[in-house]
């Protein structure tokens, strides 16, 4: 009886061979590629409505440039709110400082005083500089993205490449919605025609996919911006906008709401009240959040469409960030959403197989 594994063609292996090939050359240039990539992002999201423009009568390529500097403008915009906003709440935070300080002095000082020799000038001593770094921190953080940033620029061509790189992402996005339908056809027509079809419907599968994942999720990012600001705002926790419209928009990013959001509002509603009361206000607050977002809004807007498992979910975040940091955090969700919908056709063409269903051999064994 023939071995089942020696019947994979040469094609197969070479194929295989040359998209490894393929992805470790993206790998080596994902640098070089990056604003490529988010102006194929960009046009993707975008073709839809810019489709929808076209049928009404509208130039594409005065439709395109329409949308672009509309979503500038609205990038702009966020940018001049959520930039003095912060700066404001940082600034009050700061002159608040001096009372948290003297309020954990104050709890601590009952505990301090059961522990045999420990001394208490010391302990305070140590707690005031803990609380005066803390509230550094967000200045730290600035100083500290500055100082990185302005390093990167005054390495040699550092400017150019990098003014380079962010005018390119508006260039590269108009011309591939200028011609995304002509791409996708010319791609489609150089599919070899036995397997055509047969792949076409998995490109659907997958822009299906990928277009109720980007599309919702935008949605219920902006859904959980609004309702974590205004809750924060209503509990009376300090930077709570600023921090409700950050914890939001990161829920793009599965479980990122929980560090840039939960941990900071509970140490802020701590040192703000310093009592449980306010502390379980905000638990509850981003409880209920995430029990709104997940069993109602989520299965509402995306409809099932990616349906990973939440170790699934871990496991890309995990491999997306080892391999191409915060923008492999970003994209691995869907990355491995277009990753399912590959491997059930796969699956689906194994569980029709000889090698599955064993008729090949049957046959043997009747005759």
């Amino acid at each position: 009886m023939d071995n089942p594994w020696a019947r994979i063609s040469v094609k197969t292996a070479v194929a295989a061979v040359c998209a490894g090939l393929f992805f470790w050359f993206v790998y080596l240039a994902r640098a070089a590629l990056f604003p490529f990539c988010v102006a194929f992002i960009i046009a993707y999201m975008l073709d839809p409505l810019i489709d929808r423009m076209e049928s009404r009568k509208v130039n594409r390529s005065w439709a395109i440039v329409l949308l672009l500097v509309l979503l500038t403008l609205i990038s702009v915009g966020a940018a001049l709110f959520l930039a003095p906003l912060a700066v404001e709440q940082v600034a009050a935070l700061g002159k608040k400082l001096p009372g948290y300080i003297d309020q954990m002095e104050d709890k601590l000082a009952p505990v301090i005083g059961l522990i045999p020799d420990m001394d208490t000038q010391e302990v305070k001593a140590r707690v005031r500089e803990s609380a005066r770094s803390l509230g550094d921190l967000p200045l730290k953080a600035v100083n500290a993205a500055a100082r990185g940033l302005w390093s990167g620029l005054t390495g040699a061509m550092g400017v150019v490449v990098a003014l380079f790189n962010l005018a390119l992402i508006p260039v590269a996005t108009f011309y591939m919605l200028k011609d995304f339908d002509s791409i996708i056809e010319s791609v489609s027509k150089r599919i070899p025609a036995p397997y055509r079809d047969r792949l076409l419907g998995v490109f659907r599968n997958i822009d299906a996919t990928l277009s109720a994942f980007f599309r919702g999720q935008l949605l219920i990012a902006m859904f959980m911006a609004a309702l974590l600001s205004s809750g924060l705002f209503i509990i009376g926790i300090p930077m709570g906008i600023f921090i409700g419209i950050v914890a939001g928009l990161s829920n793009i990013v599965p479980y990122l709401p929980v560090f840039v959001g939960l941990a900071p509002a509970l140490i802020l509603a701590y040192l703000s009240f310093g009592d449980i009361e306010h502390i379980a206000l905000v638990a509850a607050l981003f409880a209920s959040a995430q029990a709104i977002e997940g069993l109602y809004i989520t299965p509402k807007v995306l409809e099932k469409a990616v349906g990973l498992h939440p170790v699934a979910v871990m496991a890309s975040l995990l491999i997306g960030g080892a391999f191409f940091g915060f923008i492999g955090v970003v994209v691995a969700v869907p990355a491995a959403a277009t990753i399912k919908v590959i491997l059930l056709e796969l699956d689906s063409d194994y569980l029709k197989s000889d090698f599955y269903l064993g008729e090949k051999d049957r046959d043997k064994d009747k005759k």
